[in-house]
């Protein structure tokens, strides 16, 4: 019986050496579970924020109507098109244009460029070069539409053959809207000062245009129907245009884009074909 009490005594007196260490374990355990615990809640926490890099582009094309609303700041945004008239002078052009809106999300500096040109008798070449300001003057949040004003010089690039070798300008007021979720209007109301190919004298033209836009199921694609004014000059008589489009986007920014232009009244083209895309060249801030 002795011996049993000095065993029993003896494992009284060994168990809390035996147990702290385990309680300690335990502790350690605890510990550590609770961090990888936090650790994937922050990492759950990121992973849920939205992806908004890079941003969304604002595409004005294809069409001629181009929204008020601004480029994200600091991106350069770049629209590169390819059009072709299917009937009487098959005129090919391949314009480009570059957006960059200020940090002050009011000012959009942007260059554009007809690119290659081709008109219906073979001559080619370059053709003329734009520079424009565009400023938005009042939010849709605090007017009820954006509402933009934007000034455009055109440089004379091009050869004689293809322009009129002299600066022309625009002043263009647009306005935008988006009435539901699922409809959005773009309207533009210009007036240009031109110059004449080969003969002395300038001209106005009165620029009307109004242009629609609607999600298609699935959120990728979207439906823009168009129509435009544009008064005659001199050789020109006026001209009414309706166009019907697809964009489709890849990504929020990359978006490409398919038209069909049809001439309803005047003497331009009766039928043109427009195709492009829209995207980011990178970042400058």
């Amino acid at each position: 019986m002795k011996a049993i009490r000095i065993f029993t005594l003896s494992a009284v007196l060994t168990l809390p050496i035996v147990l702290v260490p385990s309680v300690s374990y335990c502790q350690s355990a605890s510990t550590t579970n609770s961090t990888e615990v936090k650790q994937n809640e922050a990492k759950s926490s990121a992973s849920e924020k939205p992806d908004s890099n890079p941003p969304a582009v604002n595409p004005g094309r294809p069409t001629l109507t181009d929204p008020a609303g601004l480029t994200a700041p600091g991106w350069l945004e770049t629209e590169f098109g390819l059009q072709q008239n299917l009937d009487r002078d098959r005129s090919f052009g391949s314009p480009v244009l570059i957006k960059l809106t200020s940090g002050n999300k009011r000012l959009q500096y942007r260059v554009g460029m007809d690119g290659y040109v081709r008109l219906g008798d073979r001559t080619d070449g370059y053709g003329d070069t734009y520079a424009g300001l565009h400023y938005l003057i009042a939010p849709q949040e605090k007017a009820g539409f954006d509402i933009a004003a934007r000034t455009t010089i055109k440089i004379p690039t091009a050869r004689a053959a293809l322009g009129t070798k002299k600066f022309d300008c625009n002043l263009l007021l647009l306005a935008s809207r988006d009435f539901t979720p699922t409809l959005h209007g773009d309207f533009n109301a210009g007036l240009s000062s031109l110059s004449r190919q080969g003969t002395a004298g300038t001209d106005q033209q009165l620029f009307l245009s109004a242009s629609f836009t609607i999600p298609i199921k699935g959120g990728r694609w979207q439906y823009t129907n168009e129509v435009s004014y544009s008064s005659p000059i001199y050789g020109q008589h006026a001209q009414v245009t309706m166009m019907h489009g697809f964009t489709y986007a890849v990504h929020r920014y990359e978006v490409y884009d398919i038209a069909a232009q049809w001439g309803l009244h005047g003497d331009g083209s009766t039928f043109q074909i427009l195709v492009g895309r829209t995207f980011f060249l990178g970042k400058l801030f």
